[in-house]
């Protein structure tokens, strides 16, 4: 029988450790799964599948900011980690993962191509330059699926800008034949519109905030679960009302007041969260940095 049963194993094993080591684990970015980031993984899953043809299909993983998004590219990054192989002496890199510029930029965007595959930038180079290494190194590295976060960032251009640039990520999925997925808030829907022959190959998914029901309340006892608190939490109803009101229901303040309420559950001596954590006025606001 482990020590800490209302902990998944692992957060079990850290509740052992001291609470300075705890704290800094809680602090730390982790992976919390849940069904609506797990449906996300299976829909990058099956793309990077997908058989080679023509006109790939695409994904955009919408959501407002804070939803998590980045975190779930970042965990299928880690699950598809980059190999050498020994007897080709060649990278095999299955997904490139870039993040947009802050504009509309092409020679920029090919930069950020070149750094994402460990390549040296050449000095003073033309965009045509850029672009043609860029491929040209692309083909050889075989990726599978060219990932661009923050697109809604191409609003920042005018409309002529932002149809290039649009134009530009179309001849790249349809030169490498690869799947493009474009993360970014509900502004990257209208940035797409620009090029309708590009939009239509997306498929959207999205990440809607959290409401009342099923699948926030399995969320939380998942969340409880992964801290490691030696003292099993207590949190009701009213009190997971109460942490949807203040974060909107947005996933990063959820997981933010949950880590603050943990560390100071162990810095307490308490172990636990318990309601009257989230409910009590004067608790809840020390937590959110507001004065009480």
């Amino acid at each position: 029988m482990t020590e800490f049963p209302h902990l998944y194993p692992g957060a079990g094993r850290i509740a052992a450790l001291s609470a300075e080591e705890r704290i800094l684990r809680i602090r730390a970015d982790r992976w919390v799964s849940y069904p609506r980031a797990e449906a996300a993984l299976t829909k990058l899953e099956t793309l990077l599948a997908f058989p080679e043809r023509a006109r790939m299909p695409n994904l955009l993983l919408v959501g407002e900011s804070g939803m998590g998004k980045t975190m779930i590219i970042e965990k299928f990054n880690r699950d598809q980690a980059s190999s050498f192989d020994d007897m080709t002496g060649r990278l095999h890199m299955p997904v490139v993962a870039v993040q947009m510029v802050s504009g509309p930029d092409e020679t920029r965007f090919y930069r950020r191509i070149l750094a994402a595959i460990g390549a040296p930038e050449p000095p003073r180079a033309t965009l045509s330059v850029l672009e043609s290494l860029a491929l040209r190194l692309l083909t050889e590295l075989r990726p599978k699926m060219l990932v661009i976060d923050e697109i809604h960032s191409l609003q920042a251009g005018t409309i002529r800008e932002q149809a290039r640039f649009l134009n530009m990520l179309r001849f790249l999925g349809n030169e490498l034949r690869i799947p493009l997925v474009c993360v970014g808030t509900a502004q990257a829907r209208n940035a797409l519109r620009t090029d309708d022959q590009l939009v239509r190959r997306f498929e959207a998914f999205a990440l809607p905030p959290w409401r009342e029901g099923a699948d926030f309340t399995g969320l939380m006892s998942t969340l409880t679960r992964s801290l490691p608190l030696r003292r099993e939490s207590e949190i009701d109803e009213k009190a997971l009302t109460r942490i949807l009101k203040v974060t909107d229901g947005i996933t990063s303040g959820i997981f933010s007041i949950m880590s603050q309420l943990a560390i100071a559950a162990i810095e307490s001596g308490e172990e636990r969260i318990l309601s009257r954590d989230v409910l009590s006025g004067d608790g809840l606001r020390v937590v959110l940095g507001e004065p009480v």
